[in-house]
């Protein structure tokens, strides 16, 4: 919900300034629209590539319990990387005993 309100504000931010625009130079117009539209690339590539903790806890709960019933796995970079992997896994493989 919070992603998409901020990409409803950002799409509103452009067109604002494309209509607020109308009586500068075409450079200027283009120099406007070209930083508004970095910014929101830059806003929705940001939130996009950001996984959420929740999924790696997620993940490593389903690998702890996977582990807990006999097949055993375990990703060595997500435990050394992500503390709620770590924290998921453990609790998957408690739970699953």
């Amino acid at each position: 919900m919070k992603k998409t309100l901020v990409r409803i504000a950002i799409i509103g931010s452009m067109v604002v300034t494309g209509i607020s625009m109308t009586g500068c130079t075409d450079f200027e117009r283009g120099l406007g629209t070209g930083v508004a539209v970095g910014v929101a690339g830059t806003v929705i590539a940001h939130e996009s590539s950001r996984p959420a903790s929740r999924s790696y806890y997620n993940r490593g709960y389903n690998s702890g319990c996977s582990s807990a019933r006999g097949r055993w796995y375990k990703s060595n970079y997500y435990w050394r990387n992500f503390a709620s992997y770590r924290n998921g896994w453990r609790s998957g493989y408690r739970r699953c005993r």
